[in-house]
């Protein structure tokens, strides 16, 4: 890697810790655009793997970030969602080896672009905080699933598709919503990492040294590393901004990132 390269991977670092913590996204739908750019020789399923890694590494040290907060959630929801999530991530990874590029990215593009309208248009309500129904257990976890499914499939990382869906259920508070998605993608990543190391898969590049499976632990090792030099700092500003906010700029990351891909994608090839 240049030094160029590896200046724009701490900065991605930097940017992937701060929203972690405050949108409960673990920056998979950042960094898929901005290492397709950077390695364009790598395929997307080598790009998906190093993405969804990051989120693991990222989430895990906002976790424990979190926990000094003592902010309290539902463990037995965070399994089972999680490991629904997981479900629908390890079928989205078999499964990605079956579409085109072009299709993997078309999918990328209009996830985001629906859950960036879908977040943006959200009319926030006063909801009381209640235990779910049965059925309304089972739909969570079916939506967690279907969420987990298009993470594996396009590399966007959970939290970006789950933060949405978490935020609409009735038993989690706004301040919850980042921790119940930072556990969700903690253990439903390393549900799947196994995956993606075990895969056999030769890389013919200077990074082939740091290459396990489909992970490249030389991208992935340098932006987690450097989104430890933020942490505090995200953790003030995630107490400082109203759920409102972080509501509407979520949204138009969302967008942002849609329109970047696309462009990208159909623009400049």
């Amino acid at each position: 890697m240049t030094m160029t390269v590896i200046i724009i991977l701490i900065i991605c670092g930097i940017i992937v810790n701060i929203t972690s913590a405050l949108f409960g996204i673990g920056g998979g739908v950042l960094m898929m655009p901005i290492l397709h750019s950077l390695f364009p020789e790598l395929p997307l399923q080598v790009i998906s793997a190093c993405s969804l890694t990051i989120v693991i590494g990222s989430a895990t040290i906002n976790l424990c970030l979190f926990h000094h907060q003592q902010i309290k959630i539902n463990r037995k929801n965070v399994l089972i969602w999680s490991l629904a999530m997981m479900l629908g991530v390890q079928i989205g990874f078999e499964l990605s080896f079956l579409f085109s590029d072009n299709s993997i990215i078309a999918i990328f593009i209009l996830t985001l672009l629906t859950l960036s309208f879908k977040t943006l248009f959200h009319k926030p309500r006063v909801k009381a905080i209640v235990p779910p129904k049965p059925k309304e257990a089972v739909s969570n976890a079916t939506m967690c699933s279907l969420g987990g499914l298009i993470a594996g499939i396009t590399g966007i990382g959970g939290g970006s598709i789950m933060a949405p869906i978490v935020t609409q259920i009735r038993s989690v508070s706004p301040k919850q919503v980042a921790v119940y998605t930072n556990y969700m993608m903690v253990i439903g990543g390393i549900g799947n990492l196994y995956g993606y190391l075990s895969r056999p898969f030769v890389l013919n590049s200077t990074l082939a040294t740091w290459q396990i499976g489909y992970v490249n632990f030389a991208i992935v090792g340098t932006v987690v590393i450097s989104s430890l030099f933020t942490v505090y700092f995200s953790m003030k500003l995630r107490n400082i901004l109203s759920p409102e906010l972080t509501t509407k700029l979520l949204g138009v990351i969302l967008f942002t990132i849609a329109c970047y891909m696309g462009f990208l994608q159909y623009l400049f090839t």
